[in-house]
Order: structure tokens, then C-alpha cells, then sequence
């Protein structure tokens, strides 16, 4: 359809080029076949500096990096030679090429400006499906410098129109040639051993994608995603093996609860929930009072009550990627390892062993709920492995609605916080007289925030910000005074419960305020990108709350301070409340003991001992969900 399109808006030109002198035409084939020699070179140039978003940077990447870039042209030429085998015509083939080119350097530069990480091949095999959702979270302006240069490259294609530049050459013929390259590509890398040689010979290494941000910057946008192409595997760890598996983990062994109750859990992930009030010299204002505004004042007040627990949960999102800290939350184990960028979720495939599956050992029920599309993250695929029961996404949420249950209010273009709390109460009272545990994520302050709310409640003050920023950043914050307030509800709910609750609530990552770190680098928050900066950036609040005395443990205390790494929040919870800990759980608790808060992207300098925990707990998220599963025998 689209060729047919394409040759009824430009055959009417052709009579044109005919007309024209020998001369002309002779001209405009020499023209033809040079941009078919040079075009991935152009390809090249425009990606990058999409990428790079700066001259300058580009030439230091060109100057300093020969080898990778002699990678990139090489590897763009294949994939030029691929499509013109495929396509036979120069003038489609070069359309072809330059928009698919066009269309990835976009997508990186914008989820780059919005959530300071790249595009990596996990995003287009896992949100393909979701383009239509995604399109709405985009906010950020393109600039018209990348709009041109994608114009130019179309443009290039038209001489290629009036010449004979193709593949002169059968299908039957340019099919194998094609498909002959492909295999020959893939042979080159198909083990580990082969994709390593490769890269580094051309200064690339595969050991890069272990840090996202260094290896897009080092090695430019087409080095970076081959090298994470090249990694889409887990890779098994070095000494990896039944041996080194049983060496650790038999240093441990399960140990009874001495529990007395199963009170009711609800975890609750609430979107994106942060402080705003750590934006230095940032203040703001009720837009009907005038009043200055605190907007975490009821989670600062739950935490003075007696008995709560409260403090920093360290995470490894940033802006989005909600599924990884939720991954490590639910399961114990560490994302850090994983292919950079990828789900999770999607190397669940069969039944394994997390904190949910312990509480459904102990004859919990076990529920998930989330107002959004269950086909986000595998979700709906993965959750039963992990012992999730019941799951509710936003279609359950309507049925509520149909059958007069809740009434669903929109807030922020989502369902919002206060129909959250509605439905997670609903499904708490129902079967009242079962131990439940409930996993809510909330939706309502997801990104993007510029132009969020019809009418922003509160106005953002800080010198430093342009209008812009200030609007997205008042926005934000409206979305976080209606959790705080779901936050405030539901701990009444659970002060007036006859049954013994727990709430666990944290946030998963912080959101993105503005390209590039705005208001955090604006505010002067972080400037320095020192451990301590990274420590801001990866850590949200989060509290413990409870009807009864949960006491205090070895990891989680009443009170402030308290520090953690997501995969051992609900350990902590586990070890308050008594419950039985398996053998792998104890040894996150001595991994807990030398590193309360570690993961990767806070770039911590930690000890030997540390080292140790940290390799063993890259081994043991490999055994679960890429190895033998040694720890299951």
C-alpha cells in the first residue's frame, strides 16, 4: 500500500527527467551512485550526532574513538548492503534506511531527555506492542536541527528516483546473497567468545553494558546498542557453577519463624513518590490560599507516631523503569547484572522462589493491583510464578466501576491515587477472615508532568528554574500531594481495621523533572555526580506501618535512619514480623550487615568482604533465572 502510495505521488516527475539532456541524466546517476557509496556515512553522522546532541562531542568521539567508529561504518554498510538486497531499489532502500535510523536516534534522544537513559534493544522488543501508550508520555521539544538533518537523508533519496541505481539482480538470486551475509554476521558472533574478540578489536568490550550510561557516552549510539545486542543474554558469571553455588549458600540453611500472627501485608509501590522539598531553594505555594506548602506533610506525620519505621529505599530506577526495583522488591534478587534496559520479568518462565511464594507457604492469599494495562513488564505472564495469586489491572478496575463497587476518578490523565486506595481496601475487606497479602502499584503521578493537571494546586518557586521547569516541576508535585493523602487514608483505614495490617510504601524511582537532570542540577541538588549525588538520585522514602507492635529488627527500626537496598525491604519486614527465612534470605541479612543500601549505580567504593556478598548475589539472580537453579536442590 505504501509503494503503491509512493509511485502514484512521484511517477507524475519522471516525464520530467526524461526531458532533460544526456548530459542531465548522466549527471544525476553519478550523483545517484555516489550517495548509495556514502549514504551510510551520512547515516552515520546524523544518528550520532542525534545521539551526541553536540558537535563537539561528536568530533571527540570521531578523533578519539577511530576504532569504534570504523565498527559503526562497517556495520552500517552491511546493514545497507542487507536492505538494498532486499529491496533492489536504491531510491526505496535509502527512504527505508534513513527513517529506520532516524526513528531509533529519536526514540533515544527522547527517553534520554526524559528519563536520563538510553534506548536499548530490550525497549523495542518488549514495548513494541505499547507504542500508542507511550506516545503520551513524550513531552520534551525535538529540536529542529534532528528534524532537518532526518529531512536531508530523506532527501538524498529522491536523485536515486531518476537513475538506475539497484541490485541488477534477480530475487532468486539477491535472496541467499542476502541471506548468506546474515548468516555469516551471525556465525561471526554466536558464542560469547566470538562477540568479545570482535569488540575488542574494536576497542569496544562487551563488560560495557554493566554500565549504561559510560558505554553510550564511550561508545557513541550504534557501538553502545550493539554491544547490548550482543549481550542480550545474561551473561553466566565467571565461576559460575554447582560448586560455587553450594559453597555459599550451605553456609546458611533455613530457619522457623517464631510468628504468632499472619496479619494482613499491603506493599504498595506509589508512583514515582519522592520528597520534593530536598530541591534546594525550592518552595511551594497553595494556589488558592497563597499558604506555603509541605507536600509530604502526612507522611511526616505518620512517621512521628510510635512504632513507625522509616527511612531511604535505594533503588535502581530513575525516572522510569519501575519493574526493576519492583523485581528486586518482590524477589530478593538484583537487577545490577541484568542486560542494562531489559525487563526482568521476561526470564520468568516457570515457578521460582520469592518473598510472595514464602507467603503463600505460610497460607497467605496473594494478590497484585495496578490501574494500568497488564501487558506492561510481563506482569501478567510472570506474576503467578512468583506466587501472585489474584491480579487486577485496569480492566478489573472498570468491572468495580460496572458492578458499583468504586467510582473511578481521573486524575493526571490516570486513575488516580484515591480510586486506588478505594479498590486495595475493597479487596482487603472482602474474605476478611484470610491472612492477604496485596501488592499495589499506583499510577496516577507516572511522567510526564509538563501540562499533567488542567490546574496544578500548588505554584513552584525557585529562582533558578525557567517557567518551563517550574510548571512541570508544580505539576509533579500536585501528583505527589494526592499520594500523600492516599497515604494519609490508608493508614486511618488501617487504625480503625479490627485485624492486624501491615503497610510497607515506597517509592520506585524519582521522577523526571525536566532534559537531563533539570530541576535536580538547576536546584544544585547534585552537581558534583559524587557517590553522594548518587545516593539522591537513587533513593526515595518509605515507611513501615502498622495497628500493633511489629517491634524492632536487625535491619528495620522505629524511627529514622533507616537505610535499605530494595531487595532486602521485604526481608526486613519478613524478620519484624517473625516470619520463617529460607536460606537465601539469611544470607541477603549478612549481605545487609556489610552493605545496608548497595547496588551498582551508586558507584560506592565497598570493601573486599563486600565484594564477595555482591559477586554471590550476581550468581545466585543468575541461578534463578538463567541457570541450572542449583539453589532449588
Amino acid at each position: 500500500m505504501i509503494k503503491a502510495f509512493l509511485k502514484n505521488l512521484i511517477t507524475p516527475l519522471k516525464p520530467l527527467y526524461k526531458g532533460n539532456s544526456k548530459a542531465v541524466r548522466i549527471i544525476n546517476d553519478v550523483l545517484s551512485w555516489c550517495i548509495v557509496a556514502f549514504l551510510p556515512i551520512y547515516v552515520f553522522l546524523m544518528t550520532e550526532y542525534i545521539h551526541f546532541s553536540s558537535k563537539r562531542s561528536l568530533m571527540n568521539f570521531i578523533v578519539n574513538r577511530t576504532s569504534a567508529v570504523i565498527f559503526d561504518l562497517v556495520l552500517l554498510y552491511i546493514i545497507w548492503a542487507l536492505v538494498l538486497l532486499i529491496v533492489k531499489k536504491g531510491f526505496y532502500s535509502a527512504l527505508i534506511y534513513v527513517a529506520f535510523f532516524g526513528a531509533i536516534s529519536t526514540v533515544n534522544y527522547l527517553k534520554f531527555s526524559m528519563t536520563g537513559d538510553y534506548l536499548y534493544p530490550w525497549d523495542i522488543l518488549e514495548q513494541t506492542g505499547n507504542v500508542g501508550e507511550l506516545l503520551n508520555f513524550i513531552t520534551v521539544p525535538y529540536p529542529i536541527i534532528f528534524i532537518a538533518l532526518i529531512g536531508f537523508g530523506l532527501l538524498l533519496s529522491l536523485p536515486l528516483l531518476f537513475s538506475d541505481a539497484k541490485i541488477p539482480l534477480k530475487w532468486y538470486l539477491r535472496i541467499p546473497i542476502s541471506v548468506l551475509i546474515a548468516v555469516l554476521c551471525f556465525i561471526s558472533v554466536s558464542t560469547p567468545q566470538r562477540a568479545q574478540k570482535l569488540l575488542n578489536r574494536n576497542s569496544l568490550r562487551l563488560e560495557d553494558m554493566a554500565l549504561q550510561n559510560s558505554n553510550y557516552k564511550a561508545n557513541g549510539f550504534i557501538g553502545a546498542f550493539s554491544i547490548n545486542v550482543l549481550s542480550a543474554n545474561i551473561e553466566e558469571p565467571e565461576n559460575y557453577s554447582e560448586k560455587t553455588v553450594s559453597e555459599m549458600i550451605n553456609k546458611y540453611s533455613d530457619t522457623a519463624g517464631t510468628n504468632e500472627k499472619t496479619p494482613d501485608i499491603i506493599l504498595v509501590l506509589s508512583e514515582s513518590f519522592w520528597d520534593p522539598a530536598l530541591l534546594c531553594g525550592t518552595k511551594y505555594y497553595d494556589v488558592s490560599t497563597g499558604n506555603e506548602v509541605d507536600p509530604l506533610s502526612n507522611y511526616r506525620e505518620i512517621c512521628k507516631r510510635d512504632g513507625t519505621i522509616f527511612g531511604k529505599f535505594y533503588t535502581t530506577g530513575f525516572g522510569g523503569g519501575t519493574v526493576r526495583p519492583e523485581f528486586e522488591v518482590l524477589t530478593g534478587l538484583t537487577t545490577d547484572y541484568l542486560p542494562a534496559g531489559s525487563v526482568p520479568f521476561q526470564y520468568i518462565n516457570e515457578d521460582m522462589p520469592s518473598y510472595i511464594s514464602a507467603l503463600c507457604d505460610m497460607g497467605y492469599e496473594t494478590m497484585a493491583l495496578h490501574p494500568y494495562t497488564s501487558s506492561f513488564y510481563c506482569r501478567k505472564d510472570a506474576y503467578p510464578h512468583i506466587g501472585i495469586d489474584t491480579l487486577i489491572f485496569e480492566d478489573e478496575f472498570h468491572a468495580l466501576e460496572d458492578d458499583g463497587i468504586i467510582d473511578i476518578k481521573v486524575r493526571g490523565n490516570q486513575i488516580s491515587d484515591e480510586t486506588f486506595i478505594d479498590a486495595l481496601t475493597y479487596y482487603l475487606d472482602a474474605d476478611a477472615d484470610k491472612s492477604k497479602f496485596i501488592f499495589g502499584i499506583s499510577m496516577e503521578n507516572h511522567q510526564p508532568y509538563a501540562d499533567k493537571f488542567d490546574k496544578p494546586s500548588v505554584i513552584c518557586e525557585n529562582e533558578n528554574f525557567d517557567d518551563e521547569l517550574s510548571e512541570t516541576v508544580a505539576n509533579y508535585v500536585t501528583g505527589v500531594l494526592d499520594a500523600d493523602f492516599a497515604l494519609a487514608e490508608l493508614c486511618d483505614y488501617i487504625d480503625k481495621r479490627g485485624k492486624d495490617t501491615v503497610l510497607i510504601w515506597f517509592g520506585d524511582h524519582l521522577p523526571t523533572l525536566g532534559s537531563n537532570f533539570g530541576a535536580y542540577q538547576e536546584s544544585g541538588m547534585v552537581g558534583k555526580w559524587d557517590t553522594e549525588d548518587y545516593k539522591k538520585i537513587y533513593s526515595t522514602p518509605f515507611l513501615v506501618y502498622s495497628n500493633f507492635d511489629i517491634g524492632n529488627g536487625k535491619m528495620l527500626k522505629s524511627g529514622s535512619g533507616n537505610e535499605i537496598a530494595s531487595y532486602n525491604l521485604m526481608n526486613g519486614v519478613f524478620e519484624l514480623l517473625h516470619f520463617p527465612a529460607s536460606a537465601y534470605m539469611n544470607f541477603l541479612r549478612d549481605y545487609y550487615d556489610l552493605l545496608p543500601n548497595y547496588n551498582i549505580r551508586l558507584h560506592m567504593d565497598i570493601s573486599d568482604d563486600a565484594k564477595v556478598f555482591a559477586e554471590y548475589h550476581k550468581i545466585f539472580t543468575y541461578d534463578f533465572v538463567a541457570g541450572e537453579r542449583f539453589l532449588l536442590d
